[in-house]
């Protein structure tokens, strides 16, 4: 997977660096071109240099047929001079009849009728003494040629290959370290170092996959603290539920046997027995109960539960005012608000029950019975608010033997939208609650 991927980025990064490369050897290579050709055209291609030269031509004409004895009787002599390598065309005319023209073969007569001095220019037009003393006219044009042409072609692609080398080698450098740079962290990913992060560069495809391999990076992690924080849980829970399960169990089991055996001695021992053995049987319901609650809160099959519409005065009436005259009782001082909802709430009667049960039996628990216990409800914005506070006695330990109570009331109040907050401080306890109405 990491060759395929690695491939596949540099595939495409190779075609993209080839095409911006191209793009840019073209910018070069047009308006290098076109400059060229200006110059040419100011130059040798220029009308003022090409006059020069073929002055110059002609002064190696005047010469060359004064040193061959070139007359009027062999003008054929010109074709050696007119193919000796310089760009030139000739034309040798007397009286408006041409006597010689460069172009033509040697064995053809020069036609002419096809000559009309009104199309010849008049700046290119020279006399030109043969050796025979014969005074004719002739018409010398230099051209240059294309070779010029091809220099300034040559130099101009070989600028633009140039370019395109420079950019395609520095964007592929580019590219390829950055790939490399991929690589190895991806290796060191394998490797099992799931905190080491992934580096983001650019907004290309390679970046969008390095993007993707961090945030499969940062997911794992994530699943992985979930993980390790059940298999936590699991094994805390095991812990404390085989310590708590073993003492009740051995005292049942103990009672049980002595009641088998008749192992008592009058009829208020055996009353004794049974309901010493009934409260370690209810010690040990309650504990199956925390192993529900534990699956509340950390199963992740958990389905939502079926929610009715409730008069909100109602339902927490029904239970923080039992709860409120319950603590009372047993000796607790309950302060309360319990002010007019007049709104209702979409809840699961028994599951808020277990969550209010929850906080009920942490008071009685937890709480100083010599201060007091407040409990107040009112309406805000669109939500119900529940709030509870007490202090925590100096005797008592407030931490659970799984701490879960606290975390099945927090993912039952989730359960139905609404928001779960605690906090301790300076031995305060307090549980705020809100519920979305209707």
């Amino acid at each position: 997977m990491n060759k395929r991927w690695y491939l596949q980025g540099l595939s495409a990064q190779l075609f993209k660096s080839v095409l911006l490369s191209l793009l840019a050897a073209v910018i070069v290579f047009i308006p290098c071109l076109s400059l060229g050709n200006q110059l040419l055209a100011k130059t040798v291609y220029g009308r003022p240099f090409m006059a020069q030269m073929a002055d110059e031509q002609f002064a190696k004409l005047q010469e060359y047929v004064a040193q061959r004895q070139v007359t009027m009787e062999n003008l054929h002599l010109l074709n050696a001079w007119c193919s000796r390598g310089d760009k030139v065309y000739l034309t040798v005319y007397l009286h408006g009849r041409i006597l010689y023209e460069s172009p033509q073969a040697a064995n053809v007569e020069p036609n002419p009728e096809d000559f009309n001095v009104s199309f010849e220019d008049e700046e290119q037009e020279y006399a030109l003494t043969l050796s025979d003393g014969t005074a004719v006219q002739v018409f010398l044009y230099y051209y240059a040629g294309d070779a010029f042409y091809y220099w300034v072609l040559a130099a101009s692609g070989l600028l633009a290959f140039t370019v395109f080398s420079v950019c395609f080698i520095g964007l592929v450098n580019h590219k390829l370290r950055y790939i490399k740079r991929l690589k190895r962290e991806l290796d060191i990913l394998a490797g099992g170092d799931l905190h080491y992060p992934v580096t983001v560069k650019g907004q290309d495809e390679l970046a969008e996959l390095a993007f993707g391999i961090d945030q499969m990076r940062i997911s794992i992690l994530t699943h992985q603290k979930a993980e390790e924080q059940i298999r936590s849980a699991n094994s805390q829970l095991v812990t404390a539920m085989s310590h708590d399960l073993r003492t009740p169990l051995t005292s049942l089991l103990a009672y049980l046997e002595l009641l088998e055996r008749g192992k008592y001695a009058d009829e208020a021992q055996l009353r004794h027995f049974i309901s010493r053995s009934l409260e370690n049987t209810l010690r040990i319901k309650n504990m199956a109960d925390k192993l529900f609650e534990y699956f509340l809160v950390y199963s992740t099959e958990w389905e939502q539960p079926d929610l009715e519409p409730v008069a909100a005065d109602e339902l927490l009436q029904q239970f923080w005012g039992e709860y409120a005259f319950a603590l009372e009782n047993n000796g607790f001082k309950v302060a309360s608000d319990f002010r007019q909802l007049d709104c209702r709430l979409n809840v699961n009667i028994e599951m808020l029950r277990r969550a209010f049960d929850n906080l009920y039996a942490n008071i009685l628990k937890y709480a100083d019975v010599a201060q007091t216990v407040k409990i107040y409800w009112w309406k805000d914005d669109k939500q119900v608010c529940l709030l509870l506070s007490n202090h925590i006695a100096n005797t008592r330990n407030v931490k659970e033997s799984t701490n879960i109570g606290l975390k099945t009331c927090q993912r039952i109040i989730q359960e139905h939208n609404g928001s779960f907050n605690y906090k301790i401080q300076d031995k305060q306890f307090q549980v705020k609650i809100t519920l979305p109405f209707i």
